[in-house]
């Protein structure tokens, strides 16, 4: 199994939603492109899901998922990344303590993309961890 370790203490940039999926941008041209589920935890409960961005919950206006993380996570570190052996579920824990975790939600499609800039880690279907 391959380790992301490499992406503890990077700092996030910001989150941006694409078409598909979504991109989380880190410092050194380090990302994490996500085609799951995934949710913010703080103060270990759930916070935010990639599910919850554009409806109302009986708000006032639609959750902004992309605003609200990049005002939580502005600028914050990453300390810890784990990665479940099976599952390739993962688990970052930032310096806020925050905690952001990636849920692969497909035996079949590829979850996460995660990238240095020189190479990839692709989380394949059924719990496969490739090196490019």
């Amino acid at each position: 199994m391959h380790s992301l370790a490499w992406l503890a203490k990077h700092r996030l940039q910001h989150l941006e939603r694409r078409e598909h999926d979504w991109v989380f941008w880190f410092d050194g041209n380090a990302h994490l492109t996500v085609n799951c589920l995934w949710r913010l935890l703080e103060a270990g409960q759930i916070k935010l899901t990639s599910q919850d961005d554009g409806h109302k919950f009986g708000l006032p206006a639609p959750v902004n998922v992309v605003s609200e993380v990049n005002q939580r996570l502005a600028s914050a570190s990453l300390e810890v990344v784990t990665v479940r052996e099976g599952t390739l579920d993962i688990r970052l824990q930032f310096n806020t303590g925050h905690e952001l975790e990636i849920l692969p939600d497909s035996a079949g499609y590829e979850a996460w993309v995660a990238s240095d800039g020189r190479k990839e880690f692709i989380a394949c279907g059924g719990g496969r961890l490739e090196e490019c």
